[in-house]
Parts: C-alpha cells; structure tokens; sequence
C-alpha cells in the first residue's frame, strides 16, 4: 500500500468516524426530544384530568342541590 492510499484510507476513516458522529449526536437528541415531550403531554394529561375532575366533582352537589 503506498503512502498516498494510506492517507486516503486515514482520512475516509476519519471522516467515517465524523459523520458516525454526528448521526448519533442526531439521534440521541431525537430520542430527548421525544422524552420530553412525552413528559410534557402526561403533564398536561394529569393538570387537566384534575381539573376535569375538579370541575365534575364541584358541579355534582349543584346539581344534587337544584333537584331537591
């Protein structure tokens, strides 16, 4: 192997490893991402199923209370 084949086989390695990289950095903040928004959404799920269940649970004695 001469030495010019050996520079290109260093940097086709190099840059093999740099967009390896890269794509990982990507997916790694992809999968992240998607934690917290996952996060946010059963958050937002839990506030407003207590409030739902806030505002059932204070209109069933109204309701209780017109019909007597």
């Amino acid at each position: 192997m001469s030495y010019n084949q050996k520079v290109w086989l260093g940097i086709l390695v190099l840059c093999s490893l740099f967009w390896l990289a890269v794509i990982g950095g990507v997916l790694s903040a992809h999968k992240a991402f998607d934690r917290a928004q996952m996060q946010n959404q059963q958050e937002y799920t839990a506030k407003y199923s207590q409030h739902y269940q806030g505002a059932a649970a204070s209109s069933q004695p109204l309701q209780a209370r017109s019909h007597t």
